[in-house]
């Protein structure tokens, strides 16, 4: 199955956009400093009001990539994938309802549901095309990806793949020590489809199935590597630190493998235009 990857959009520390993905790959060591939240203006200000972090760094990676792609907003399906979903609003809902006034914020249960931060990006983008949920805790980017791919070479059109995880605290964090918070997005647009825009990205991945699981690899860049030991989402670093390579002119062929399922693999091949 082959799928073009047309547009990237990347929010975590010391990587807020694709332009400085292409530093860290490339050697240039990121700033020292704190994560720092997104805070997406296109989301109008009553809903802004009324998001989490989850859903602002979905959101936000969700418009870098469609931006990089010049895909069209309003009309590409989407993907939505998360290990947990929100487990700030999952322990928040958690300790109320243990409480004797099971009092809980409207605003936070409205926000509970898994497919919250997909919502939120249909109302900043105007786009009532179909969306998919995914959660499959450490295999999650991998299954979202398979399911985007599919998605775009099936359907005929580019498709929106979004992987986000926020960073958990106790109880959660010993169950699933999740320790950074960060979203990517991917642009897929299926072989034999014109590129949205001249000067997106053009990069092939001929995705096949094997039935094991693949080992988790960590990115060779120090701190895309340090983002993907942290982070479900950021599994998916090691393929964009391989597509930033072919897109900035480096070998014309790389290799990645990743996990999909317990029992299922994912092994793609990358090629430059």
């Amino acid at each position: 199955m082959k799928v073009w990857l047309a547009g990237v959009g990347v929010w975590g520390r010391g990587l807020l956009s694709y332009a400085q993905l292409c530093q860290r790959v490339a050697g240039v060591a990121a700033p020292d400093e704190e994560f720092m939240p997104p805070k997406p203006e296109a989301i109008p200000a009553r809903e802004r009001r009324r998001a989490g972090l989850m859903i602002n760094l979905a959101v936000t990676a969700a418009h870098q990539a469609c931006e990089h792609a010049g895909a069209d907003k309003q009309q590409i399906p989407s993907v939505f994938v998360s290990s947990m979903g929100d487990t700030d609003i999952t322990d928040y809902m958690c300790r109320k309802l243990a409480q004797p006034e099971k009092l809980l914020s409207p605003t936070k249960f409205h926000n509970s549901v898994h497919n919250a931060p997909s919502g939120y990006w249909s109302i900043s983008a105007q786009n009532r095309a179909p969306s998919t949920f995914i959660g499959g805790a450490g295999y999650s980017f991998g299954a979202g990806l398979l399911e985007a791919a599919s998605q775009a070479h099936d359907g005929g059109e580019p498709v929106l793949l979004v992987a986000y995880d926020i960073a958990n605290r106790p109880p959660f964090a010993s169950v699933a020590p999740v320790t950074e918070s960060f979203a990517c997005a991917l642009v897929l647009v299926p072989d034999g489809h014109p590129v949205p825009v001249p000067g997106a990205m053009a990069v092939q991945l001929d995705i096949s199935l094997q039935p094991q699981p693949a080992a988790a690899v960590l990115p060779r860049a120090p701190a895309l590597a340090a983002l993907a030991a942290a982070n479900p989402a950021a599994a998916g670093l090691v393929l964009l630190e391989q597509a930033a390579q072919l897109d900035q002119g480096g070998t014309a062929e790389a290799r990645v493998e990743l996990p999909a399922a317990a029992h299922l693999g994912l092994n793609i091949a990358l090629n430059g235009p």
